[in-house]
């Protein structure tokens, strides 16, 4: 026997004797994972639900917009572990995925990406600032800087938890500027999109402070529609 077919065979045997257990990061279940986290029923079906260009809405501030999944199934459960249960390693394979989005705009040139910032507080007790590390893989792919242009003035309520009307007051001033963009084209980076409340507050900070062009990608955005 060759060594290849030698070493596949040994392989094979350790699988049975010692099979993949860990948590699907997308549904859950103990069901194992070969590579990104996801069992492969959930990565079958979040092939299913990719997204890549998106028109904004006529009321928003952007130029275009991307996203890699629509949100819910094995994509609301990876942005669920990222940004709530302290599995941080999540944002590499994100990041990547959102990378591969951000083709689909086009040739779409930018000068830097922009994470939505979180506010001091809730970074300390988080312990990361999750659209920060999606920012950082995102900006290492493109080749691109990554800008703190924005902080948060305000610790405000979770936007998930409120209804659309309340979101809208929840961020009222609640992003600053914090470094000159004035003729930069900026790419804005968060997790989830879903009534574009977030994505637009930024915006229009990043727009007064004279930034010259503004693209969104998000991981993942509402089918309905932060």
């Amino acid at each position: 026997m060759s060594g290849g077919r030698a070493s596949g065979a040994l392989r094979a045997a350790l699988r049975l004797l010692y099979p993949t257990r860990a948590v699907c990061m997308g549904c859950g279940t103990l069901s194992g994972f070969e590579r990104d986290w996801l069992c492969e029923k959930c990565r079958q079906q979040l092939a299913q639900r990719w997204v890549g260009a998106f028109h904004p809405p006529s009321e928003g501030l952007f130029d275009g917009a991307a996203f890699a999944y629509y949100y819910g199934g094995p994509a609301g459960g990876l942005v669920r572990n990222l940004k709530y249960r302290g599995v941080y390693q999540l944002a590499e394979m994100m990041g990547r995925h959102m990378a591969e989005a951000f083709e689909a705009l086009g040739h779409v040139r930018v000068d830097g990406v922009v994470p939505v910032p979180m506010h001091p507080r809730r970074v300390r007790m988080r312990g990361y600032n999750h659209a920060e590390l999606l920012a950082g893989e995102v900006a290492g792919r493109l080749n691109l800087p990554l800008l703190k242009a924005l902080s948060r003035s305000r610790n405000t309520r979770q936007q998930a938890r409120l209804s659309d009307a309340q979101r809208q007051g929840n961020l009222n001033r609640a992003f600053e500027l914090r470094m000159e963009v004035a003729g930069k084209r900026l790419l804005l980076v968060d997790d989830v999109c879903t009534t574009w409340t977030t994505a637009n507050a930024c915006a229009k900070v990043l727009s007064e402070g004279g930034a010259s062009e503004l693209e969104l990608l998000c991981f993942a955005v509402s089918r309905s529609g932060n």
